[in-house]
Order: C-alpha cells, then structure tokens, then sequence
C-alpha cells in the first residue's frame, strides 16, 4: 500500500518488486523508513509524555530526514528508539528535534 501511495505503479515492470511479496526481488522502497519513525509520535511516544499535552490536529510536520545504514531486512523485527534532541521554544508554539533509531533485533546493527 505504501508503495503505490507514492507512485509506484503495477503498470511498470520496475516496480513489482515494490508491490508483489512473491516477486524474487521483493524490496521496501527506502522512504519506507520514515513510516517507522512515526510511531515513537503517536503511539506512546511523544502523546505520553507528562507536562506536555499534545494535540495532533495542530501538528505541523516541520521536516524529517532519514539515512539508511544497511538495507531492511525482508522479514525480521527492528528496534525502535526515540530520544527528544532538543526543544525550542518559537513563542506561538515549539519544535521539538527527535531522534530515531533503528536496530535489527537479532544483531544490533543500526539500519536507520
């Protein structure tokens, strides 16, 4: 579904490892990455943090920025950890800069 949120196209022979499991190639597009920083966000990451309620309709996603380390794993589970880098305070509102990290389970090897 990912995938062809954001183009990829049963159309093009190029992206069928995108979008069928099956395919011998079968790969995640790399942007996939960003789908797994969502979650130190919203569920129970930054929405449970004490003395700093957050309402995600007023939520303005600044920029993110992904470097992938090694490449995903076809099957497997990753670690996922979040750290709050900093908090600035923009008068009207704040940024908050987190940090993602990701590590494949099985050998502690950073993939992004």
């Amino acid at each position: 579904m990912y995938a062809l949120g954001v183009g990829a196209s049963m159309k093009l022979p190029k992206d069928l490892k995108f979008l069928y499991e099956g395919s011998s190639d079968f790969s995640c597009l790399p942007t996939f990455g960003v789908i797994i920083a969502q979650k130190s966000m919203t569920g129970g990451g930054l929405a449970e943090i004490p003395g700093l309620p957050i309402n995600f309709a007023k939520v303005l996603h600044g920029e993110q920025y992904l470097q992938i380390y090694k490449p995903f794993p076809r099957a497997g589970k990753l670690k996922c950890e979040a750290v709050i880098a900093d908090i600035l305070d923009k008068g009207s509102g704040l940024v908050i800069v987190l940090d993602d990290s990701h590590t494949r389970r099985q050998y502690d090897v950073y993939t992004c």
